[in-house]
C-alpha cells in the first residue's frame, strides 16, 4: 500500500535522486522552500510532486512516478493530495498534453497565456520554443469553483 505524506527536510536528498532517476531535469534549487508530496512503498519513494509557492498562487511542478507504478492510482493519490493542501489556493502547472484530462479531473482548467502571471507564461513559452507538447493550466480556489446547474441537487 502506498502511503502519501508531506516530504521533510530529511528526505531532500532521496527526493533528488527519485527526481534523477525519473529523468526530471526541472530546477531543484527550491526544495527546501517548496511544500513535496512524496507516494512511499516501505519507505522508498515512488513518487513525489512538488507545491512551489509563489506570491498569491502556488505551481504544481515535478509531478513524477516510478514507471513500474505508473497507472496504479500513484498519480491520483499524490494530485488529490495536492487540491487537498491547496484548497483555498490558486494553483497552476504545465503538464504533458496528453495529460490535460487527469489534471482537468482535480478541477485544473486550460488558460490561455495572457491569464497567467510572467513567470509562467514564459516558462510555458520556453517549454513550447524547445518543442515541449505541453499545456497551461490552473486550479481556483474551492470557494470560486462554480458548480453547473445540472450537478446540484436543487429542483427548480
Amino acid at each position: 500500500m502506498v502511503k502519501i505524506s508531506q516530504a521533510k527536510l530529511h528526505n531532500t536528498e532521496a527526493i533528488k535522486v527519485f527526481y534523477s532517476k525519473c529523468g526530471y531535469g526541472g530546477d531543484l534549487s527550491t526544495l527546501e522552500e517548496d511544500l513535496i508530496l512524496i507516494a512511499q512503498l516501505e519507505e522508498k519513494i515512488v513518487g513525489a510532486v512538488r507545491l512551489c509557492p509563489d506570491t498569491g498562487f502556488f505551481v504544481l511542478r515535478g509531478m513524477q512516478v516510478l514507471a513500474p507504478f505508473q497507472r496504479q492510482g500513484v498519480g491520483t493519490q499524490l494530485l488529490k493530495a495536492c487540491t487537498d493542501q491547496l484548497v483555498d489556493q490558486v494553483c497552476y502547472c504545465i503538464p504533458w498534453q496528453h495529460l490535460r484530462s487527469f489534471y482537468q479531473e482535480a478541477g485544473f482548467q486550460v488558460v490561455a497565456p495572457i491569464e497567467v502571471p510572467d513567470l509562467l507564461r514564459e516558462r510555458f513559452e520556453n517549454y513550447i520554443s524547445r518543442g515541449m507538447n505541453v499545456v497551461l493550466m490552473c486550479r481556483l480556489p474551492a470557494s470560486s469553483q462554480v458548480v453547473a446547474p445540472e450537478h446540484t441537487n436543487m429542483v427548480a
